[in-house]
């Protein structure tokens, strides 16, 4: 596979971050994927590091995690695609908790908890949902789960290109979350925790 690879991203993902991100965000995540794709060794540097930034904690865990992994970028795409993804994880429990008072939010799964969170039923935009649903899909799901073996003309599940766009795509997401959800905020700034939910 020549380098041209990490610059291969389906149809589908394509079409959510072009409908989800700004102009500027989507321009900027199309360029730091070409340097770590194609640049030389001091573009792909700079491009990590400002991956890093945009993800800087806090909250500590799990976007440390994903700093991590993307150290590793244009390769180490599941790991960082999945840590990314237990971020939005992790706002979303905050979120269905603060807004169904149902103690079991906490332990279910993100899309247990989209589907608990039924805009007929609760004051949450259902373009929210959908877009949750389409990043659980396409992007959180596969990471954590499907360990076939990649598909035809592909070495891994995930592209760098992908995993980059990903990156500006959970920073939006949270985001999103963050306006609708105080009790998400605080815990994204590491004012609360998960062990405190039980006390909110």
């Amino acid at each position: 596979m020549g380098k041209g690879y990490y610059l291969d991203m389906t149809p589908e993902m394509h079409d959510f971050a072009k409908e989800l991100l700004s102009d500027a965000d989507f321009k900027e995540a199309d360029s730091l994927s070409y340097d770590l794709a194609q640049g030389k060794k001091r573009m792909k540097m700079d491009a990590r590091y400002r991956l890093m930034e945009i993800i800087k904690p806090p909250p500590k865990r799990p976007l440390e995690y994903a700093q991590h992994e993307i150290q590793y970028l244009p390769q180490s795409t599941r790991n960082s695609i999945k840590y990314l993804g237990d971020y939005i994880d992790l706002l979303v429990k905050a979120m269905a908790f603060e807004i169904t008072k149902i103690p079991h939010c906490k332990k279910t799964s993100l899309n247990g908890n989209l589907q608990r969170l039924k805009p007929e039923k609760y004051p949450v935009p259902s373009e929210l949902i959908e877009n949750l649903r389409r990043y659980n899909d396409l992007f959180y799901n596969p990471a954590k789960h499907d360990f076939s073996p990649p598909p035809s003309g592909r070495e891994h599940h995930f592209t760098s290109i992908e995993t980059v766009y990903l990156v500006f795509l959970t920073m939006k997401l949270a985001k999103d979350i963050c306006k609708i959800s105080p009790f998400a905020n605080k815990v994204s700034l590491d004012k609360e925790t998960i062990e405190d939910f039980e006390d909110f």
